[in-house]
């Protein structure tokens, strides 16, 4: 019984850390505009173009989705 319960416990610590960090993922692809949250991260978009995170030039200079490559 002490076994089981080992076992048990050791199976629910090898699958706790998927279970609590990976959050849902997003089903559909970004489009332009959109917010991101990495500096120069690249993506798809539905048609399959790159698009990178980049500031925005006016404003709060927040993170959005953009095409044409890194600023």
């Amino acid at each position: 019984m002490k076994t089981l319960r080992f076992a048990l416990a050791a199976a629910l610590a090898a699958a706790s850390p998927f279970a609590f960090v990976a959050g849902p993922s997003r089903a559909d692809a970004p489009g332009p505009g959109e917010a991101c949250t990495v500096l120069h991260a690249t993506t798809q978009d539905a048609n399959g173009r790159t698009m990178w995170c980049n500031p925005t030039m006016t404003g709060a200079h927040t993170l959005v989705w953009q095409y044409g490559g890194p600023a």
